[in-house]
């Protein structure tokens, strides 16, 4: 929203600012006051200059026919003296044109400007070619508040018309989601107003995939994997009644124990992996060295039938991280190791550019590349462990974590070992 407020104030002030300057201008240009003004002081220049003329001409009446026929010959203005007897004028008028003040008169050949000549009792008329301005300035006024405005609408649509079309697009999606079209997403551009609603609409989106998803998967692991302890339940619930032997009904406890243990087992894991969900959890973030926490773990330990072997890094590294859940992510990668390896497991750390690695490698048969984008899925095995304990559910929570805590983890092949090479990819604190 913050992208969206400051856009608009800028595109309403620049869009202001820039039609004001732009209107003054073309105004400056066409403007008819330029003229105006110019016919106005060349109007008064005219009025000093007649009065002067006819202070003149009064004075001296003899060079009055010589002066005005030169004048006449060289200037756009005519001079005439007329008597004053055949200069009519309104009683209004004669008053004031006989105390001496100059008479301006308007008609559609011009203006005209009249003096009386007291002495001579005679009238000089000058008469020009100069037009009264017609009052254009409202009309160029309402002219220029249009386009003003039109201007400023039209810089507004083409701002708010992409704002427009990304509203309808968050409209239509959320109507598809609603709908139940939850593969429904919404493309973020970079210049998107509403960048960060569209993105929060997808994190929504992603996250009620996600609880379906969750619940479809304990659903069909209820109706399915629990089907089978359950059976076997019942089976040897049955035989316990029917045998009245005791040896035969201690071996029958023991396996209702065991079966026991496995639903036990599996509901467990399913409300582990169930609660690793971003939004439940709040990680308590700790900058750690990555090889001195791997030497703590696993340096000393021993495990049965296997070859365990430490490789750290030559130099410290510091990652921030969530111990606790660090620990369960490289808990069931160790524990895959141990189930699927034969005889050796090497736990080693490296560096890539700004990214550090740590590899769990065993020797066991591997994980095919075609399956490893598979096998990070619930309740999915791979080819070689279809007849090993456990229940597809270590690397799905493995990934889960990874996808929250920005651990993401990656499956190949162990270079040197020749089996599976689990992989978490680190950012190294600087």
């Amino acid at each position: 929203m913050k992208k969206l407020m400051t856009s608009l104030v800028l595109v309403v002030l620049v869009s202001i600012a820039s039609l004001g300057w732009s209107i003054t201008e073309f105004a400056n240009l066409l403007d008819p006051e330029n003229e105006t003004q110019s016919a106005i002081t060349h109007l008064a220049a005219l009025k000093r200059l007649g009065s002067t003329l006819a202070k003149t001409l009064d004075e001296d009446s003899a060079i009055q026919t010589g002066f005005i026929e030169n004048w006449n010959r060289l200037n756009s203005e005519q001079l005439s003296l007329i008597s004053e007897a055949d200069f009519v004028l309104p009683s209004a008028l004669k008053t004031a044109f006989d105390s001496g003040e100059s008479l301006l008169l308007d008609s559609d050949e011009g203006i005209s400007l009249h003096y009386l000549l007291p002495k001579t009792r005679q009238v000089l008329n000058i008469n020009t070619d100069i037009v009264a301005p017609s009052d254009v300035s409202f009309t160029l006024n309402k002219l220029y508040t249009i386009l003003f405005y039109s201007g400023l609408v039209v810089i507004l649509l083409v701002w708010v018309s992409p704002l427009i079309r990304q509203l309808v697009n968050l409209s239509e999606a959320t109507q598809a989601l609603g709908m139940g079209d939850l593969q429904q997403r919404i493309p973020v551009k970079k210049t998107s107003y509403i960048g960060i609603i569209e993105t929060e609409f997808n994190r929504m989106a992603d996250r009620i995939q996600q609880l379906i998803d969750d619940n479809k998967l304990l659903s069909r692991a209820v109706s399915h994997d629990l089907k089978t302890p359950i059976a076997r339940l019942r089976f040897g619930i049955e035989a316990l009644e029917e045998t009245q032997n005791e040896q035969l009904r201690v071996k029958y406890f023991q396996r209702l124990n065991r079966d026991l243990d496995t639903m036990e087992d599996l509901v467990m894991t399913l409300l582990s992996y169930a609660r690793l969900d971003e939004a439940n959890i709040q990680p308590e973030w700790q900058s750690i060295e990555l090889n001195a926490w791997l030497a703590e773990k696993y340096q000393g330990q021993s495990f049965s039938g296997f070859s365990v072997e430490l490789f750290p890094y030559s130099t410290p590294i510091n990652v921030k991280i969530d111990p606790k859940y660090l620990s369960m992510q490289v808990n069931n990668l160790f524990s895959n190791a141990l189930r699927f390896g034969q005889a050796q497991i090497r736990l080693s750390i490296t560096v890539e550019q700004n990214n550090a690695w740590l590899h769990v490698d065993d020797d066991g048969p591997g994980i095919d590349e075609q399956e490893s984008t598979q096998v990070i899925k619930p309740f999915v095995r791979g080819l070689h462990s279809r007849g090993n304990a456990g229940h597809g559910m270590g690397l799905a929570i493995v990934d889960r974590i990874g996808r929250w805590m920005d651990v993401p983890l990656c499956i190949g092949r162990a270079p040197e070992l020749g089996g599976a090479r689990m992989s978490l990819k680190f950012k190294i604190e600087r």
